[in-house]
């Protein structure tokens, strides 16, 4: 492995295999519908939860990433099943069939509707009843090994890593087949201390908690994923026990801490460590970063609009571990800037998942050199007149064609 790393080839050998993954996922879609039906979604996300718990525990960066790629793309499966039903019955209709075998597909696509609603009601009401429920925490004395039962409701400290829903729903199903290992601590902190401490804290839908709010929570500092599926499947009365192994400490730097016990470099990807940074560091560019890594903004795009240039893996390490660090040749931290850019975005009814692709801010910044900052933004403003739809953002594949809209935008 260690001359994919000396010729620099480990990212192309992970994107070649992710499109090979891909490729073989789309054949496995419409050969398990055909024979099985949408009874098979079960076998895809048991594949799917296997390979999430594989990758988290390999420390093998390129085998973790493949692992990673296989266990989404079982994920994606299911909902590709569930549709391949809706696009028979389409063709049955276009092909004028016999009604009773359109029929019959009919209630297919029905029964199939209703088991994705089903879904996304307990997913509804779980995060609802979570952010208002306390738990029974099942506390471990780390000197006596005496265990004690809390009740506290669960919070988290603001710019921790981001919580991913598709881990959540992997524990979800390992805790309700009764396979979740009780082995694995859980380590909290009492909330108030950690707002006395400087630290922001949110609950589960991110609101942030005052000081007297705080003294009901614990902050979840490791275990963000399975404190989650704990708490969604107590909430909906689809487990009656404990959260288990669950052990208060007491930290001073949350930053460092987060950095020490998750290993960096290895489960971690770039937008999780760009995160933390803004808790090892308190400066504003990594504090603006993590508020737009939340709302789904890329870790690249989020450093482009804040300083036109990106972080290496190397300098975003730098931070995390407190340590000094330069930005690249030519970059200018401009907050007030990069959110300008972002607000005008939005005002023009651009969606975030545009915003997030860089050729709208390399077009912006391409554009405001070759003719001048005020008149780039002068452009972007005018684009709210022009009251496109997202079939227009759609378009956009690359950065002169965004310049080329921001041109008709001025010249309006």
């Amino acid at each position: 492995m260690e001359w994919l790393n000396e010729y620099h080839l480990s990212g192309l050998l992970i994107g070649i295999c992710t499109f090979l993954i891909i490729g073989l996922f789309h054949p496995v879609v419409v050969k398990a519908e055909y024979y099985w039906g949408t009874k098979c979604w079960w076998i895809f996300l048991i594949l799917g939860i296997a390979g999430v718990a594989a990758s988290l525990s390999t420390d093998n960066i390129l085998v973790s990433s493949l692992l990673g790629v296989f266990a989404f793309s079982s994920f994606w499966t299911i909902k590709e099943v569930f549709e391949q039903e809706e696009k028979e019955l389409n063709r049955l209709i276009k092909s004028n069939r016999n009604e009773a075998v359109i029929a019959a597909q009919q209630k297919v696509v029905d029964e199939a509707k209703t088991q994705m609603e089903q879904a996304k009601e307990f997913e509804r009401i779980s995060k609802e009843k979570a952010v208002n429920s306390s738990f029974t925490f099942s506390v471990v004395d780390e000197e006596t090994g005496a265990r004690t039962e809390q009740q506290k409701k669960i919070a988290f400290v603001k710019n921790n890593r981001p919580v991913n829903s598709k881990k959540v729903d992997g524990f979800i199903a390992l805790i309700a087949a009764n396979k979740y290992d009780k082995a694995f601590p859980i380590i909290v902190m009492e909330a108030s201390k950690l707002i006395e401490a400087g630290y922001t804290v949110t609950d589960i839908n991110g609101k942030e908690l005052t000081k007297e709010e705080a003294k009901d929570y614990f902050v979840i500092l490791d275990g963000q994923h399975r404190s989650t599926a704990f708490a969604k499947l107590i909430a909906t009365g689809k487990y009656q026990n404990l959260i288990p192994n669950v052990h208060v400490r007491d930290i001073e730097n949350i930053g460092e801490y987060l950095v020490d016990i998750n290993n960096v470099g290895t489960s971690w990807d770039k937008k999780d460590r760009l995160v933390v940074a803004s808790l090892t560091s308190n400066d504003e560019l990594f504090q603006n970063v993590a508020k737009l890594l939340n709302e789904g903004f890329n870790p690249t795009t989020a450093m482009l609009i804040y300083t036109g240039k990106s972080l290496s893996d190397k300098q975003v390490n730098n931070v995390l571990q407190g340590e000094g660090f330069t930005f690249p040749k030519d970059a200018k931290v401009d907050i007030e800037r990069g959110n300008k850019f972002i607000n005008l975005c939005k005002a023009a009814k651009m969606d975030v998942s545009f915003i997030t692709k860089r050729y709208f801010i390399k077009g912006f910044n391409s554009h405001a050199i070759s003719t001048s900052e005020e008149q780039a933004f002068k452009a972007l403003d005018n684009l709210k007149y022009k009251n496109y739809k997202e079939d227009k953002w759609k378009e956009v594949k690359s950065e002169n064609d965004f310049i080329k809209i921001l041109k008709e935008a001025l010249e309006a």
